[in-house]
């Protein structure tokens, strides 16, 4: 047929017009071809786009680049409504974005399969660009992108069913969607599943989870630990510690200081500082407790100065000595511990 002989001439002027970097006259012959039909040449339309928006291989120009994914998205093609939507989204040559052409543009391409629209889509609803938060609309699109293989939307769909809010809590369905997003490889992903177990751990051990399990909760710590949160134990602990009367929590809470203690963790110290004064987890033992105290003290930990001052102040542990029970109260007090502050204000009548 004639027209098929055009549409094949139209499509080969504009590859000569590419190869000869006659790029406007280009435009002119791909949009002809795909005028007749030729979804290869809507597809170059997009790439001359995408190389004026870049200014790859040519100098920069959003304005031509917009007028090229107008022109391929008007024959249907996906990724030049991607382009168009995000290009709208960030604003022309640094100009106001326009949210309502953005939206249009990246829902066409969402709709055809865009699993990077569906992702934008969530951000926007998520970040409330269209004027204000839509969690629900946004866990949908997530949900969506993460469904199509986007990573960074697998995290996003395994952090709202972690936190429960928009969605119901399910961290069997949030562990998946993490770990799924994770294997990417990103340091986005790595930070988030080492975040994630960190947190989970507590929950499991508090029973936030909606059940208690001990070895998923000090599994999880591991991991993270292993994947270089050095506090996984730390926080682990500290939930147990918080629940010290249920049985054995008192001596897991012990170890997990224990654990932590080995990343050389001031808090971890003054923790088990804690422990071997109060007799959680361990046999009471306060000559333990101040040294203890006094190593994280002298790291910096307002706690452990704290305690610290209060050995001093009783002689428990240490032998007695006001002014230096007086000096760690106060550089305690300085770093906001109020225990410290209410004691330098009862038993020495001093006020900062």
């Amino acid at each position: 047929m004639p027209s098929d002989r055009m549409l094949e001439y139209y499509y080969a002027m504009g590859q000569d017009a590419v190869h000869l970097e006659k790029w406007d006259e280009a435009v002119a012959y791909f949009r002809k071809a795909a005028n007749m039909g030729a979804a290869e040449a809507a597809a170059e339309l997009c790439a001359i786009g995408r190389r004026w928006e870049t200014g790859r291989g040519m100098e920069k120009d959003e304005e031509k680049a917009r007028l090229c994914y107008e022109a391929s998205a008007g024959y249907g093609d996906r990724e030049a409504c991607l382009f168009l939507g995000k290009l709208y989204l960030r604003g022309l040559r640094g100009g106001r974005p326009n949210v309502r052409k953005a939206r249009k543009n990246l829902e066409r391409a969402c709709d055809s399969g865009s699993a990077e629209a569906a992702a934008c889509l969530g951000r926007m609803y998520d970040e409330g660009t269209l004027g204000r938060v839509n969690a629900a609309k946004a866990f949908r699109y997530y949900l969506l992108a993460a469904e199509r293989g986007w990573s960074d939307a697998m995290l996003m769909t395994g952090l709202f069913y972690a936190q429960g809010d928009s969605v119901p809590k399910d961290l069997e369905k949030a562990e998946a969607w993490i770990r799924k997003g994770a294997e990417a490889g990103t340091e986005d992903g790595k930070a988030t599943l080492r975040t994630f177990l960190s947190v989970t751990a507590s929950e499991y051990a508090s029973g936030d989870a909606g059940r208690t399990d001990d070895e998923k909760a000090f599994a999880m710590a591991e991991e993270a630990e292993a994947l270089g949160n050095e506090e996984a134990f730390l926080l682990l602990g500290e939930t147990y510690r918080a629940r010290d009367r249920r049985p054995g929590h008192g001596e897991r809470a012990f170890r997990c200081f224990q654990r932590a203690d080995r990343h050389g963790l001031p808090r971890a110290r003054a923790s088990l500082g804690l422990c071997w004064e109060a007799g959680i987890g361990t046999e009471a033992d306060i000559q333990k407790a101040v040294a203890c105290y006094r190593s994280a003290a002298e790291a910096g930990e307002p706690f452990a100065m704290a305690r610290l001052g209060y050995a001093y102040e009783k002689g428990e542990g240490i032998e007695k000595d006001e002014k230096l029970a007086m000096s760690w109260l106060i550089k305690a007090a300085l770093r906001g511990d109020k225990g410290a502050i209410h004691t330098l204000k009862e038993d020495y009548q001093y006020t900062l």
